[in-house]
């Protein structure tokens, strides 16, 4: 070694001794892996090491002047001292927690042996709302004290990997057993105990085929012979095709469903996974999908679909004031019900076209190519048609003011 190198350990070493700063690491070892304790107590934490083979264990102390070594003693809940063991380094360990104190500062470690062991894995309960995954395990139990306050036992955590398929909320779990909402599909569920001692201790695995229980209902909808197939509004009599189980390949509700039941305000409208139904009378309806697993007796609704039908009714104001009134009576738009198709057009004194509109909702906003229009009366022509084939079309036609304060 240079004698440069060596003569600064020497300095260092000596300026540690004059400054009397503690600079002490911890205990270190042969180990294939470490960890830290998990006291959660407040106090300092201390290494786990984990080994193949605890006889070929060595633990070796930070550099000092002496040295005493001491073993956990669970009957007497202390550390107690190795007859001379009092060298940096302490072989013929067991798995046990261990003390040495190097000029009279202590630090501590705990050695083992991991082995994980899957028995089985299980669903011990569940409902049509949720279910709990446990594995069950032998794994050898590897325990630790809290010695610096009530000396209570600690487990070391072998570390729980789930996975499922198909990918579902288990993938987020790391416990011996959880609970999740219920799956409406059949569901793989596989643990990996052990994983992170692994390839030095092999980990162990298992694995369930779960049969799904639960249901849960979804509906899509498409209204016939209107401008709007997805239409929640319109003139009696309106006939809408529901879909219960799947729509242009698409799957909706899930579960093994064995009934499907369509309500409308809570009267039955019909059984099957696709029904259409006339809406034949004005007045507001609330759609449910029931479904059900006879098997498991698992029931689920959809959320409900609201449909209004009512008359065709298209208002038409006189004047907006767009420039003057943010927010307030800035646009020239139709009041409507029950339209299924819609043309407005607007035209100047002179007779120019300047706004057209195929959609009741949007309307003039008194700009033309994207100019302010010139105050004073435009005129308007709209024709509206409604859900009902016997009603007859509207046209009309006015004037309208714009107008600016």
């Amino acid at each position: 070694m240079p004698r440069y190198l060596v003569a600064s350990r020497v300095f260092l070493f000596l300026l540690i001794l004059s400054t009397g700063i503690p600079v002490y690491a911890q205990i270190t070892s042969n180990a294939f892996y470490t960890e830290t304790t998990q006291y959660g107590d407040g106090t300092q934490e201390d290494s786990i090491f984990f080994y193949t083979n605890i006889a070929g264990a060595t633990l070796t102390a930070p550099l000092g002047g002496t040295y005493q070594w001491y073993r956990y003693a669970e009957a007497s809940n202390s550390f107690e001292p190795i007859a001379g063991a009092t060298m940096p380094s302490l072989t013929n360990i067991t798995e046990s927690g261990y003390r040495v104190d190097v000029d009279g500062q202590a630090l501590y470690c705990w050695n083992f042996v991991p082995a994980a062991q899957v028995d089985s894995v299980g669903i011990p309960i569940e409902s049509c709302n949720d279910v709990r995954v446990m594995a069950y395990t032998s794994n050898k139990i590897l325990s630790y004290y809290r010695h610096r306050s009530d000396h209570s036992e600690v487990m070391v955590d072998y570390g729980y990997e789930w996975s499922s398929e198909p990918a579902g909320p288990a993938n987020e779990q790391n416990d011996y057993t959880f609970r999740i909402s219920a799956p409406t599909e059949d569901t793989d569920y596989s643990v990996v105990v052990g994983g992170k001692f692994s390839p030095a201790i092999p980990a162990s695995s298992g694995a369930h085929f779960y049969t799904a229980m639960a249901v849960e209902a979804v509906m899509h909808y498409e209204t016939e012979d209107v401008a709007d197939n997805e239409a929640t509004e319109g003139s009696a009599p309106m006939t809408v095709q529901f879909y219960g189980d799947e729509f242009e390949g698409e799957p909706l509700s899930k579960g093994h469903i064995t009934e499907y039941k369509w309500t409308a305000n809570e009267t039955l409208m019909n059984y099957g996974a696709r029904t259409p139904y006339t809406f034949q009378a004005n007045g507001d309806y609330s759609v449910v999908l029931y479904v059900r697993n006879n098997d498991s007796e698992c029931e689920a609704e959809s959320e409900p679909l609201n449909f209004s039908i009512t008359d065709m009714v298209v208002r038409v104001p006189n004047a907006f004031t767009p420039f003057s009134t943010p927010t307030q009576n800035d646009e020239f738009r139709v009041l409507y019900r029950s339209v299924n198709k819609f043309t407005m057009l607007i035209y100047n004194r002179w007779g120019r076209k300047v706004f057209q509109s195929n959609n009741p909702e949007v309307g003039w906003d008194g700009r033309i190519g994207g100019r302010k229009a010139e105050p004073g009366v435009y005129f308007y022509k709209i024709e509206a048609e409604g859900f009902n084939k016997d009603d007859k079309k509207i046209h009309l036609e006015g004037a309208v003011h714009l107008i600016v304060n």
